[in-house]
């Protein structure tokens, strides 16, 4: 399996990564952070110095310095104040982020300690279950990763081994290997091959009729036209939703212009779409989530918790001094 829990000191593993939960600062303050700080001395600090503000469930990195990792993954996960969906977001996006990093960096093995468990406050076996589930999400997008996660410290051997039992039963029920998704990456793999002698083809042979054997996939206007008929959508409601006009809205169904991507959250948000098909959509219109940015953080951490309320959201991002999306109702 490609997630692990093991009881052990994560500056002694041999991985390609492990992951500071620090502060916004990287001060060192405590905890793994501080035993990392300890080992690595000054060349961390001077490197941290160099990067910028950590933000809640943002992801950095920097060289493994003396411990036996190549990079060290710098994450700042929330303090618990029983706010509930939006710090258990910020936690999985601490883990989610921190994958998708190391894996941008060529790593292939990552561990983590039990982020926001000690210092923040989150409850123990609450931050754990946040923990599994972000992982198994990034389990399922980098199958080929070895990712572990750390339990360490002295509140660990007070808890009962039939805790970390239920666990590994947790994890077996949960993480159930997509057979539709394997076949669907093996047809791929052979179209890829197919598209090569495509391409080949229209080098010698460049012609709309070879150009059309090509299969494209659907476009954002197409995927927008789908949802409205889908969803049997009123155009006075979707008007009103993202307070646009009816020409700007005719050109995006035309695909005569392209959205925003506060208009692709509005929109994302106005048909209640997955955080999978949100994606899907992001991508169409030719944009990605940024792990880098708080706002795509806050607003995927909303989705992937099933909340749509526009009051809500439009709230929290005004209290948070963060852009308000189309239609807002502040």
């Amino acid at each position: 399996m490609p997630l692990r829990i093991l009881y052990t000191d994560i500056t002694q593993l041999e991985v390609d990564a492990i992951v500071n939960p620090t502060d916004r600062f990287y001060s060192g303050g405590g905890g793994v952070d501080e035993l990392i700080h300890n080992k690595c001395g000054d060349p961390l600090d001077n490197a941290t110095a160099k990067l910028s503000v950590l933000h809640l469930g943002e992801a950095k990195a920097t060289s493994g310095f003396a411990l036996p990792c190549k990079y060290i993954i710098h994450t700042s996960g929330p303090t618990w104040m029983k706010a509930h969906f939006l710090e258990i977001s910020l936690l999985g996006s601490c883990y989610r982020n921190s994958v998708q990093l190391a894996y941008s960096l060529g790593c292939r093995s990552i561990a983590f300690p039990l982020i926001s468990s000690k210092g923040k406050r989150f409850p123990k076996e609450l931050a754990i279950k946040t923990a599994v589930n972000a992982i198994l999400e990034c389990v399922d997008e980098y199958p080929d990763m070895d990712i572990i996660l750390t339990i360490y410290g002295k509140w660990a051997e007070s808890i009962p081994s039939s805790f970390f039992e239920s666990l590994s039963g947790y994890i077996a029920d949960t993480y159930k290997p997509d057979e539709e998704q394997k076949e669907r990456c093996s047809k791929n793999d052979d179209a890829e091959d197919g598209e090569q002698s495509f391409i080949m083809n229209l080098i010698d042979n460049p012609t709309q009729k070879n150009l059309d054997k090509i299969e494209v996939d659907e476009s954002f206007a197409e995927m927008l036209n789908r949802l409205i008929s889908e969803r049997n959508t009123k155009t006075n409601d979707l008007l009103d939703g993202l307070d646009i006009s009816a020409a700007a809205l005719s050109k995006l169904r035309n695909g005569k212009n392209n959205p925003s991507k506060l208009t692709l959250f509005a929109l994302a948000i106005f048909f209640r779409l997955s955080i999978e098909d949100t994606k899907d959509m992001l991508m169409k219109a030719g944009y990605a989530f940024n792990p880098s940015s708080m706002q795509d953080i806050i607003v995927s951490g909303l989705i992937r918790e099933g909340i749509y309320d526009r009051y809500q959201i439009d709230d929290l991002l005004y209290a948070l001094d963060l852009q308000l999306l189309p239609g807002a109702v502040v």
